[in-house]
């Protein structure tokens, strides 16, 4: 049995001072723009919108209705707020929402005049202890705010169920969530109902919330399933369209329906007092508008009368390549309500100048959607479409960063199968960055038949001619090399390989040209599918480099950037997608490392070099968009990216996010100290192991984290050295045998300057 000797931890004080090394706060450091600067980018810095959905808010508490804007597409939150007549992006307010999935329906459901929040399922977060929470169910999230423009959040619920009133046992009221459903008084009673479309059918479930009828208050939630088939109406899945004015109509082509996404958007379209409803569905580009005739029926039952499939028709009917969402707000403050339409989708649609904004012509009771344009937000900000990987380079040798975009582009031009790189020049200087679009498709590197799918490049100086060359790793783990043979003030590049070295980490190859072992020499450091990062060492020279096949350190720093989640109970492993970028963001010589994920974190390790023994240790919670927010692990959308150069001149570096929604995040870094010599976690005294006590002439040293080479000494008990030396990775043994018995003390430091003190006795 071993018998273990008190370790104890000692913070240095100088170090106590500086519980975060590093922060990255949002900026808006450089502008950027497509023509030269005469279009400069209000809000270059958003991160790009994919299938955005809209809600209106007051976000500030001054009594006007601002906007949310929710996308899908990584479950990212933006705010805006309406300033004189347009909406000024404010995204101080993002880090007071909670983290919200899939959908997001924002009305006021306990009648306190402050907003609440409808969306997917927290999977994390069980009802009961003895039940998991299932996926495609109802959260609710209270608004307990007391401060106007300060939100809190309770959550009421995580599984919303249909009661059954006592007759029939609470089930969970299943919104598909890949749709987006409907949450609006519908019986116009004072409380919200739901009405969706289950899927693999083609009818309309209403659930009635019956809290006002039975005497509750609004926010008691007592929901009961009413009507299997809202309107009485069938949706024909071949034509887009519904089968009306039928009492075989709910069900008809029952037992044959392959209906499997909808939107549904409720409205009084023509005042009479009834919900009218716009439809969307996953397998047609247009709306349906569907008259509600309830007030006019003998039964006063809802029930649709007339529909008008080219919806509206009055103006440019709206079309999306795949499955629209309608909104119905007001988006101009004429106090009249406009609608926008938007893809659903997570894939395969048109996911760039995609929003189209409609504005009502008509009156605030009978509204007439008129088209105005597709660029509404989009005509603000940078957005390529299907992803952004950032990299800068001094590609003109002017002394300041350009900037160069890989990105799948604009689906509905590319089809994700025609990735370029898109070079913004900066026109600015090396103390005020000012980037302007120079090429939509750099090289024209996939002009030919042989195509590269999923870009992520890297420059560099290979061969010594003063000149950044090219690197580009693909979907399938190979390297393509292009020699810089620029001369004078014209650009060209020409390619020398599509294998280079014939070098392979593993697939979806994210290189980095990096001197990592600080021998003059340009290596690679690669991310892979499985979230960990390869190293290949350049073993020629500054003139020809010379790199192995296989990486000569597997698995760098020893960590990965992929990820489990539970859904519905279940575990579900997705694939880091690592891309990462070497710097050193503290100039102390010592490399950090930013790695891009494909669950859309942006992590951050320290220590990082070229050791296949080093652990490196990740820095937690460094990003904050508001100085009043805390520092949190921040997600921007999936599949992530990331580059760093100081773009002010301040000698701060600015790191710009690149995500899969095809837009960019700009933050500056603020360091503060040195980023290897400070302590992030705290050690409990378990961690180390150090026996036998009492000591017979051989102390056995057990580190939970690698401790090569880090400094060891003995102290007397008087403070006095009287051995020293060296510890190994994660065990070392010590001889003691030369020291006289007593008491002694086993002092040891760490990478981080973290003081390590264990005491024993020697027999």
């Amino acid at each position: 049995m071993k018998q273990l000797i008190l370790v104890t931890l000692i913070f240095l004080s100088g170090l106590l001072l500086e519980a975060q090394p590093v922060q990255f706060k949002l900026s808006n450091t450089a502008t950027i723009s497509y023509k030269g600067g005469s279009d400069t980018l209000l809000y270059p810095y958003t991160g790009g919108l994919n299938a955005p959905q809209f809600n209106a808010i007051d976000l500030d508490g001054d009594g006007m209705k601002d906007l949310l804007v929710f996308d899908r597409s990584g479950n990212k939150t933006l705010t805006y707020l309406y300033k004189s007549g347009k909406y000024v992006y404010a995204p101080s307010y993002e880090s007071q929402f909670p983290p919200l999935y899939k959908w997001v329906i924002i009305k006021d459901y306990n009648c306190d005049g402050k907003d609440d929040i409808f969306t997917e399922v927290d999977y994390n977060v069980q009802p009961q202890k003895d039940k998991y929470i299932s996926s495609n169910g109802i959260r609710v999230l209270k608004n307990v705010s007391t401060v106007a423009g300060k939100f809190a959040w309770q959550q009421d619920l995580n599984q919303l169920m249909d009661t059954g009133l006592g007759q029939l046992p609470p089930s969970n009221i299943a919104l598909a969530n890949a749709d987006f459903s409907a949450i609006e008084d519908i019986d116009n009673d004072g409380d919200l109902d739901i009405l969706q479309m289950p899927f693999g059918k083609n009818v309309l479930t209403y659930y009635q919330n019956l809290s006002k009828e039975m005497g509750y208050n609004c926010d008691s939630l007592k929901f009961i399933f009413r009507d299997e088939c809202w309107g009485y109406m069938s949706y024909l899945v071949n034509s887009n369209a519904f089968y009306l004015n039928d009492n075989s109509a709910c069900f008809r082509n029952y037992k044959t329906a392959k209906h499997n996404g909808t939107t549904l958007t409720l409205f009084d379209a023509d005042n009479d007092g009834d919900k009218d409803l716009i439809y969307g569905d996953v397998g047609f580009p247009g709306l349906v508008y569907l008259e509600n005739g309830k007030t006019i029926n003998s039964n006063n039952r809802d029930s649709v009368i007339s529909q008008d499939t080219a919806f509206p028709r009055n103006s440019m009917p709206a079309s999306m390549e795949i499955f629209p969402a309608s909104f119905i707000l007001d988006v101009d403050g004429d106090g009249k309500k406009d609608m926008l339409v938007a893809p659903n989708a997570d894939k395969a649609f048109k996911n760039k100048d995609q929003i189209m904004y409609y504005k009502n012509t008509g009156s605030a009771t009978v509204p007439v959607f008129t088209y105005q344009n597709n660029s509404f937000l989009g005509s603000e900000t940078f957005d390529l479409g299907g992803g952004s990987i950032p990299v800068f380079c001094d590609i003109d040798n002017d002394n300041d960063q350009d900037l160069f975009v890989a990105t799948q582009g604009e689906y509905t031009a590319t089809a994700n199968a025609n990735d370029r790189i898109v070079f913004f020049r900066n026109t600015g200087s090396s103390t005020k960055a000012s980037f302007v679009l120079a090429d939509t498709n750099f090289l024209n590197i996939n002009t030919g038949t042989q195509r590269i799918h999923r870009m992520v490049p890297t420059f560099g100086d290979l061969n010594g001619d003063g000149k950044q060359d090219l690197l580009i790793g693909d979907l399938n783990g190979k390297m393509h090399f292009y020699e810089n043979t620029s001369s004078g003030n014209t650009i060209s590049f020409t390619k020398k390989s599509s294998d280079y070295f014939t070098m392979y980490a593993g697939s979806s190859a994210a290189p980095q040209l990096v001197d990592l072992n600080k021998d003059g020499k340009l290596d690679v450091v690669v991310g892979r599918r499985d979230g960990t990062l390869a190293y290949f060492e350049n073993k020629g020279s500054t003139t020809a480099p010379n790199f192995d096949a296989i990486a000569n350190i597997d698995s760098i720093g020893k960590f990965t950037v992929s990820e489990m989640v539970m859904s519905g109970g279940v575990p579900f492993y997705f694939p880091g997608y690592a891309v990462p970028h070497v710097c050193d963001l503290d100039k102390d010589g010592n490399f950090e490392v930013l790695v891009g994920s494909d669950m859309g974190r942006v992590f951050l390790f320290r220590n990082f070099e070229a050791s296949a023994n080093r652990t490196c240790d990740e820095i937690h919670n460094v990003f904050t968009d508001a100085n009043t927010a805390s520092n949190t692990d921040m997600f921007f959308g999936p599949i992530t990216s990331a580059a760093s150069a100081d773009l002010n001149g301040d000698g701060k570096p600015e790191v710009l996010i690149g995500n899969n929604r095809g837009g960019l995040r700009m933050y500056t870094a603020f360091v503060s100290g040195v980023i290897s010599s400070v302590q992030e976690q705290t050690f409990n005294k378990n961690d180390w192991q150090v026996y036998p006590n009492p000591s017979k002439g051989m102390l056995h040293v057990e580190t939970p984290k690698n401790m090569y080479k880090q400094p060891f000494e003995i102290l007397d008990i008087l403070g006095k050295k009287v051995q020293g030396g060296e510890l190994e990775a994660y065990e070392s043994l010590i001889q003691t045998s030369g020291l006289p018995s007593g008491v002694y003390f086993l002092r040891a430091t760490d990478s981080f300057g973290n003081v390590f003190i264990a005491k024993f006795l020697q027999e």
